[in-house]
């Protein structure tokens, strides 16, 4: 059930995060915000995070929400809905939603 918690809290800060550059973007709608966050995270512009784009952004959160490496494979699987081991904008923009 912990780890279930933690993707939530994950979840939590990438929100906070997000809404920090939501307030440098607030004459946009939520999801041009995030689609714009998600063009940031993109840096290399495929149209889609890999596995090891959302893990590092991950592990940089990691101590500050003190997750294992468990914990870290749980949130890419709840992010990765479709399993291709990408994360187009759908599932990043569903995932930002959850609460």
């Amino acid at each position: 059930m912990e780890s279930q918690e933690e993707p939530s809290s994950v979840a939590r800060l990438f929100h906070e995060f997000f809404a920090e550059l939501a307030a440098v973007l607030e004459d946009k709608d939520q999801e041009s915000c995030y689609k714009e966050m998600f063009r940031i995270l993109d840096e290399s512009r495929k149209g889609f995070l890999t596995c090891q784009d959302v893990r590092a952004i991950l592990r940089s959160v990691q101590a500050q929400v003190d997750m294992s490496d468990q914990e870290l494979d749980d949130v890419m699987d709840d992010i990765d809905k479709n399993k291709d081991g990408r994360v187009d904008f759908a599932e990043f923009y569903k995932f930002m939603l959850k609460e």
